[in-house]
Order: C-alpha cells, then structure tokens, then sequence
C-alpha cells in the first residue's frame, strides 16, 4: 500500500472507510447543508452496508428535504421495515407523507412515534396539525396542550392551539394562545395575521390596529406587518399588494393550501372552469393556456384538456413547487404577474386567474398587460371579491383581510378600457369565512380585435 492510499484508508470519508465512518461525516455534512456532499457519503454507506438503519433514514430525510417525497418515503419505509421500533424515523416518514399530502397515514405515522416516544413534542404537535387537517378540533386541541406540557417554549404548539380553540369557538382562549406564541416568538407573522383578524372579527378593532403597529414597531421592514396595519387602520394604503408581501403570504400557506381552501369550501377553481366551458365550449387541446396566480395547481386539471401549452405563474416559489406535483403544466414560473404579461405580446388564446386580483386594488396596469398578452378574440375569466358601487369612489378598497375588493362599475369600465368586452359579471359565492359566505364576482370577457388585429385575423 502506497502513502496516498494509506492517507484514504485513513480518512472516514476514504475508499477504506466503513459505513458507521462514513456516516458520521455524511450526518456532519448535511447538518452544515452541504446536501449534495451529505447524499454522496449516505449512499456510500449504503454500498458498504445495504441495511444500515440510519443511513436510510437520514438518506430518507435529506431526499424529502429535496423535494423528493416518494424516495424520501421509500427509504425511511425501508429503514422502518429493519427497526420498526425507530421512533424518529417514524416522526419523519409522517413529515414525508404530509408533504405528500397522505394526511391520515402522516397521522398515523405520527401516533406510532408517540407510541414509542411519548414524550417527543415534535410528535404530539405533529399529530394536532393533522387532526385540524380532518377538522378534529377537541382532539387536535387535546395534542398540541400536550406538546406545550412537554416543550412549555415551543411556539408552534401554542399558535396551533390557537387555530384549534378559535375553530372551536373558544375565541378568548385562542386570543391567549396567540398572545403566547408571540410572547414566546415575537416574530411570528402568522400569529399577528391570525389574532389580528380575530380581534377585528369581535369587533376589537382598536386593538388589532395597535397590534399590528406593535408589530411594525417591532420589525419596521416586514411587508405582511405594514400591509396588515394599513388594511385595519384605513391609512397609507398601497394600491396593490407589495410583491415581498404576496410571497410571504402564500409561502408560509403553501402546505396546507389545498386543505385549508377545502374547508372553506372553495369554489373559486369550480367557478372558473364554468366559466371556461362557457366561453371555449368543449376542450379540444389546442390552445395555449395561462393560469396566472396558479398558486399550487387547483385550475390545472379543468385547465389541461383545453391546453396545447398549460403556463402557470405565481410569485411564491413554495405555491410553484406544490404545483409541479400536479403534472398539469407544461411550464411554471416564479414571477410578478403583470410583469410576466406584459412580456409575452399575442402570447395566449386563454387567461385565467382565480383570486389572484384580489392582491391588487388598481387593476388597470395588470388588465391591460392581460389584455396585450391575448391573442385576438382571446378569452380572460377571473374572481374577486365584491365591493358594493356606493361604497367607494375610486373603485376598490383594502379590506381588513388584507384582500382588496372592487366594484362592478369600475370592473366594466377598466375592461373596456383594455380593450375587452364583457361577456359574463355575475355575483358568485367564493368560499366561506367565519361561516359567513365571501361575495364575489365571476367575470369573463373577451379581447376585441384592432383594426390590424382583424386584418390580420382575417388573412
């Protein structure tokens, strides 16, 4: 043996190293984020021994982190199969199938590890987020106070506990569940967001509005605190959302999405495929398609029969990458919408945009890059939510949800001024909030062709 292959039998990451060596340095690896090195000397020490147990679940574990949630399941399923007693690779096979939206097996994956950990934390909250997922909210309530007992710090529990007792009714208590989490992280957005708008809900105006100043006080460059203090307080209202806002928002959304528009029983996509097969009639796969503000994909399946080419944009990355679960696309985007528009000129027979102009209160650079982006005779169907006509004067309003709503008369005028006509502007139910039905409108029209537009049409 020459000195250079003396030094790499020597090193834990060498030719001669065994698999527990390489581990060690793989697991250092990947806590240092060094992903691509850490899945190198996993796999390494899986050639070396095919049923070392931590070497799957970590493997398991850094493959989910990238994205890859079946593998990811495939090999802590395989580690499981060699020490079913693994309580932390049980915790996470649960992480795995949640992302994977397998909720009811991530819960049961979950009381496996309490099971054999009962005293893991992470397990008990774990399981709470998939009983809210299932609307089991005494019981979800029941897991994150035991997550609390064990781990009194942990903030995700008490917002959490907050979402179960607000669901429940228990409104006092979840103020208090939320004030807690702030106490504990006082950076929470999602707290401030949450109690912010419970308190506006109960008519507690004033104090939503000195919470959200608090929080700006606390962070004067966070967008969701600045948008959200605008939108309760009635004062320096942006004209549309700022895009640092939108992607915080949905980003921190992108998980549990799907779930939580379900059980606001969402109507947004539904209502746009109506739309559709009233304006394109039957699908017949031949014209290019944009779902702008595709967030994770809901429009896609509707979308795709009627595509040749299925775009998708979004300006959160988080919504882009659940999206691409989907299959539906041929091609996703993370970007501002009306900049994306107004970069492809004749670019689509068909837009659509389902409760994405509800983050922008003047629409009219938005609507005519929508508008340059269709081809003649071209087809846009879209949702907001309804502002009565007497109620404003310019058109559209912030409301305190942080959502703009407008009205049917300035809807019609900045169309027509896009060079749009009308087709269909009819009040529809969006969803549920609070119990209480969402007004909106349903609007479809249609691009009307130039003078050169028509010649050409015509050629």
């Amino acid at each position: 043996m020459n000195r250079k292959q003396r030094r790499a039998a020597a090193s834990p990451s060498g030719p001669g190293a065994n698999a527990p060596e390489v581990l060690v340095q793989a697991i250092q690896s990947h806590r240092q984020g060094r992903l691509d090195e850490a899945e190198s000397l996993y796999r390494r020490a899986l050639r070396r021994d095919p049923r070392h147990v931590d070497a799957l679940h970590f493997l398991g574990v850094l493959t989910s982190q990238r994205g890859r949630h079946a593998e990811a399941a495939e090999l802590i399923g395989r580690a499981l199969a060699l020490n079913p007693r693994y309580a932390d690779a049980w915790n996470n096979l649960g992480n795995v199938l949640a992302g994977m939206n397998r909720w009811d097996e991530a819960a049961t994956a979950y009381q496996r590890t309490i099971e054999l950990a009962p005293d893991n934390p992470s397990a008990h909250c774990n399981l709470g987020v998939m009983l809210l997922r299932s609307d089991r909210f005494v019981e979800a309530a029941a897991a994150f106070q035991q997550a609390i007992a064990l781990a009194p710090g942990l903030a995700e529990a008490h917002f959490n506990l907050g979402k179960a007792l607000h669901a429940q009714g228990q409104y006092e208590e979840a103020i208090a569940a939320y004030r807690e989490t702030l106490r504990r992280q006082p950076a929470y957005a999602m707290a401030y967001r949450n109690l912010g708008l419970l308190l506006y809900n109960l008519n507690r105006g004033e104090e939503a509005v000195a919470l959200f100043r608090d929080w700006l006080a606390r962070d004067p460059a966070n967008p969701v605190a600045r948008h959200m203090l605008a939108a309760h307080s009635g004062r320096d209202a942006p004209e549309r959302a700022a895009d640092a806002y939108v992607q915080n928002l949905f980003d921190g959304m992108a998980d549990g999405f799907d779930d939580h528009l379900h059980r606001l029983e969402y109507r947004a996509p539904e209502l746009i495929a109506q739309a559709v097969v009233a304006a394109a009639g039957q699908p017949n796969g031949a014209l290019s398609v944009l779902d702008a503000g595709c967030g994770t994909g809901l429009c896609g399946p509707a979308l795709r029969p009627y595509a040749r080419h299925l775009a998708g944009v979004d300006l959160s990355p988080r919504m882009i990458e659940r999206a691409r679960t989907r299959s539906d696309y041929d091609d996703l985007v993370v970007a501002e919408l009306t900049a994306f528009l107004t970069a492809r000129t004749a670019a689509y027979d068909l837009i659509v945009s389902a409760d994405t102009l509800v983050y922008f209160g003047r629409l009219e650079p938005v609507l005519i890059a929508a508008a340059a982006a269709l081809r003649p005779d071209g087809w846009l169907a879209f949702t907001v939510e309804r502002l009565e006509d007497a109620e404003t004067g310019d058109g559209f309003r912030l409301d305190p949800s942080g959502r703009y709503r407008h009205a049917e008369a300035y809807l019609r005028r900045v169309l027509a001024g896009s060079g749009m006509a009308v087709e269909t502007l009819e009040s529809v139910t969006l969803r549920l909030e609070g119990g209480q039905p969402v007004i909106g409108f349903l609007v479809s029209a249609r691009k009307m062709p130039t003078g050169d537009e028509a010649g050409t049409a015509r050629e």
